[in-house]
Order: C-alpha cells, then structure tokens, then sequence
C-alpha cells in the first residue's frame, strides 16, 4: 500500500502548531523542508524537489531569484555540484515542537521524531490497492470488506465473483436470475430461460394452428381445438393428402425426366453406331435398363405412400390424445368445482368464527372493565379527537363499559355527548344514563329505583364537578328492558365546554376521567 504525500514534495504545513518561520519552507513545493539543501543563491529547497528539477537537463534558474530580481544568471542558476546539505536548520528544525495534521491523531512532539510517528500513525491515510481511494489505516480494513467499489462479492444466482461497481450491471444480465414472465405473470424463470418458456409452455403466447387457423394462445389451443373438431380433422387430413400428391408428383417428375434422358442418349448412341457399322443395337438391354428405372421409381412412391399413411396414423392419434384431454379437462373441472364449493363453505365457517371470536373478545374486555358495587370510573382517552369528531358530525355520543349493582344485579352504561345533546348542543357535555338488558332481569325489582349522581374528575384534586337526578319509576327509561338498551335520561347541561378551555385540570394528557354511582334512595 503507498503512502499519500511521502514522494511528493515536503512536510504538511500543519506538523507545527505553534507556528513557523518562512524559512522552513521549499522554495519548489512551498511546503515544510524534507532533507533541507541549499543552493548556490542560498534558497532551500526539498532533496526531491530539486532533484526532479535539475533532473530535465536544462539550465534551471531558482524560482525565488527571479521573483527577487536577481540579474546575474551564473549566480540564479541551479547546479547539482553547488548544492549542499542545510545540517544547521535541519537541527533548528529539530528542536521545533510538532503535531501529527492527520485527523483525529492527538500525537505530539518534537520535530526529529515527527516521521517516525507519520510512518506508524494508524490514522496515515494511504491508498487502496483496489480501488485506488485514500483511507487511513486503521480503516482499510473495513474499507476493503464493506466500502470499496472493488470489492468482489458473489453473485447469489450463478455464483460468479463480481466487483461491487459491476453487481449492478451484472445483475441486470444474469442469466441465472429468477425474471417474470411479462405474459402470463410466472415469476422465478432463470432469465437464459425466458425465451424457452415463451415458445414452450408460456399459456398466454400465440402459437399456430395446424388446420391453418389464426394463431391462438397456447391455453385456449386445446378448446379451439375442440370447438370444430371435424374441421381440424378435414384441414389436417387435406394437408396431409397434398403433401403426398406433392411428393408423389416431384418425385415422378424427375424419374420421368432422368428416364427421358437416358433413351434420347440411347437413341443418339444407337444412331451413330449404325451410322458408324461399329456397334451393333441391343434394344433388349435398353429395355431392361427402363424397366429397372422404373421400378426404383415404383419403390420411391411407395416409400412416400408410407410416409402419408404415417402421417394419417399420427393425426389419428393426435385426435385420440386430445379427446383423452378432454375427458382429463372436464374431470378437472369437476373436482375444481368441487374444491371452490368446499373453500366457499370453509371461508362461511371461519367467517362465523370470526364474528364469534369478536363477540367473545368483547365479553372478555367488558369482564375485566367491568364493576359490580354500582359504581364506574370511566376513563375516556383521546379527548381531544372525541370532541373534533363530534364538533365535525362524524360522531354524536361514546357509550361507557357495562357496570352492575351487584354480580346478578342490573345493568347499566353511561352514554356522553362530547358536543352537547339538546338543550346542552354546543354549549356543554352532555351526560345521560341507560338500563341495559340484563341476564337476572326477570328476578329484579320493577322499575328501577335509584339516584344518579355524575362526577367529572377535576385531575388537580380541587374543584370536582357533579350533578345527579332521581329515577322516574313512570319512565319507561327505567322498566324492565323489552330491548337492548332502554332510552337514557340524564343531564343535558353537564360540564360547560368553557370549563374544559385554557389550563384546567379536567383534561389531561388527553384523557377525562367520569365517574357515576347508583346510590339506594332513603
């Protein structure tokens, strides 16, 4: 790994915190003197530096000279021979106290043993050997392995070793990469798969005919097939018939011609040698030699009349096949009616068990909110959202828990209008209490004789709001409910809206608290 800043040039500026004189610095790289040498015209410069200038050949003239004025050119120019170690400030320097300027190293010191430290400092940034990037030391590590652009990691579809700047690029071309079929919406086809699916198996791809039909999708092939069954059979056979006479002609046709060329080359032979009293005429040879032809020419027709009967068998099996797929379609769609009726009649039952899941979970909560002295301290959260959605129309009143006078007493609920009911809408929180049809209602006292007595809890503890009324034993309120609820009578002009503005200790944290007691009338 290589250092950042060791060949170039000087020192960091920032080694001496408390400040430094000019002199210190290269005339070249204008920074911090590495190996200080002076010149001829007494300027200082960096060992390298210098080095790499007069390394060109040409005759250089210092930088600081010319921008002192200096005009005697023998005296500016710089040569290697005139050069010559600067000990003295390189001790200067040595004494001078020093810091290390890579962040977040706190090391100090003196200048002598400042590159010692710079070459052990684990804050020293240095260069990745991967990704060229400068990190410091201590944090190579987790750079190479979390970080760097470089960095190999493998791919989890075909296991190939990827630079992390490449992943993407790759990913997006990997032939092992689970893709989806844009057709029919199949997901996880490898994507070097992709095409074989779409010409084999894809339900939603066109796919041609054999009767010579408009392309059909590959899941409807088979019930096109069989919508016109005789019609496919009459296309294919017909295909299959004009192949054959194609065949049969093509291949008479040229056995007739070669036949054809084979006498005339006969007949100009025989010429000649008649002409020529040199060959004497077998016309039995010629003879034979047709007849072999055309026995060949007999043997090749039945050969293709071979192929065609083939063919006509195939087809045949073909219309068998689809017919068992028929019989298999129509089996499937019975038992796939059968199934949906099954999931129809289970998603029935757990709806039920739903609805008696909720209505249990909803005794369970009213058992364990529930008191049984005559008593209930409701605490109503959300206030604040009560009330907008009152305000708003969204809701008009909330109903309380259930509560009791006793385990097999009468049942009761509290029912409060944020904004108001009747003469109270508006103005004031309305509160009113209902008789709720009970389990021992048949073996109580009619009608319910009791007194009512409302309280909002100031949460300060001092000034406690409460107000109560008498039942009306000629109300129907208070008879033996023939419904759930009967109706429910109450206080109209409860609590004053004003009441519950500004700082007042009746709400909190969003939260109300009221209170109601069902006291024996003496």
């Amino acid at each position: 790994m290589s250092e950042v800043g060791i060949h170039e040039g000087g020192y960091p500026t920032k080694i001496f915190k408390n400040g430094f004189d000019s002199k210190v610095l290269c005339n070249t790289c204008n920074k911090v003197l590495r190996d200080p040498v002076q010149s001829y015209c007494g300027h200082r410069f960096c060992k390298e530096c210098i080095s790499v200038v007069i390394s060109s050949g040409n005759q250089i003239q210092c930088k600081s000279c010319i921008e002192e004025g200096v005009d005697n050119e023998d005296y500016s120019i710089i040569r290697k021979d005139q050069l010559f170690p600067d000990n003295a400030l390189r001790r200067e320097m040595f004494s001078l106290e020093a810091n290390c300027p890579n962040p977040g190293c706190s090391w100090t010191g003196k200048f002598r043993d400042y590159e010692k430290h710079a070459n052990e400092c684990k804050y020293r940034p240095v260069l990745c050997p991967n990704c060229g990037e400068s990190v410091e030391v201590n944090k190579m590590k987790t750079h190479l392995e979390n970080a760097c652009p470089r960095r190999k990691l493998k791919c989890k579809y075909c296991s190939l070793d990827i630079t992390q700047d490449q992943m993407a690029q790759h990913t997006k071309d990997c032939p092992k990469q689970p893709v989806k079929c844009e057709s029919c919406g199949k997901k996880k086809i490898a994507r070097e798969m992709l095409q074989d699916h779409k010409n084999t198996e894809c339900p939603n791809q066109s796919i041609a005919c054999m009767a010579g039909c408009e392309a059909v999708e590959r899941r409807r092939f088979l019930s096109h097939i069989e919508e016109k069954p005789g019609f496919h059979i009459q296309k294919i056979m017909k295909a299959v018939e004009e192949i054959r006479e194609l065949v049969t002609t093509e291949v008479s046709k040229k056995e007739l011609a070669r036949l054809n060329g084979n006498i005339e080359a006969g007949q100009q032979t025989g010429e000649s040698g008649a002409s020529s009293g040199n060959v004497e005429q077998s016309p039995n040879g010629s003879d034979q030699q047709n007849s072999t032809k055309v026995t060949a020419l007999e043997i090749k027709v039945r050969t293709f009349e071979g192929i065609a009967t083939t063919l006509h068998r195939e087809t045949e099996r073909i219309l068998n096949v689809l017919d068992e797929n028929k019989k298999e379609i129509e089996d499937a769609k019975k038992l796939n009616e059968e199934k949906t009726r099954k999931i129809m009649e289970l998603e029935k039952k757990l709806a039920n068990s739903d609805v008696q899941v909720t209505q249990l979970t909803q005794r369970l909560l009213s058992c364990e909110v529930a008191s049984y002295n005559g008593e209930l301290v409701w605490r109503l959260d959300n206030w604040k959202e009560h009330r907008e959605k009152a305000v708003s129309g969204v809701i008009t009143s909330i109903f309380s828990p259930p509560f009791y006078t006793s385990k097999y007493g009468y049942k009761m609920c509290v029912r409060i209008y944020p904004n108001g009911d009747g003469m109270g809408k508006n103005t004031h929180v309305s509160i009113f209490f209902a008789i709720m049809r009970g389990e021992y209602d048949p073996i109580l006292d009619w009608p319910f004789s009791r007194r009512i007595v409302f309280t909002v809890h100031d949460q300060n503890g001092e000034n406690h709001i409460k107000d109560s009324f008498r039942t009306d034993p000629n109300s129907s309120s208070f008879k033996c409910p023939t419904t759930d609820m009967n109706i429910a009578s109450g206080c109209p002009l409860f609590l004053p809206l004003t009441r519950l503005q500004g700082n007042n200790g009746f709400v909190k944290n969003n939260v109300i608290y009221i209170k109601t007691k069902v006291e024996e009338i003496r």
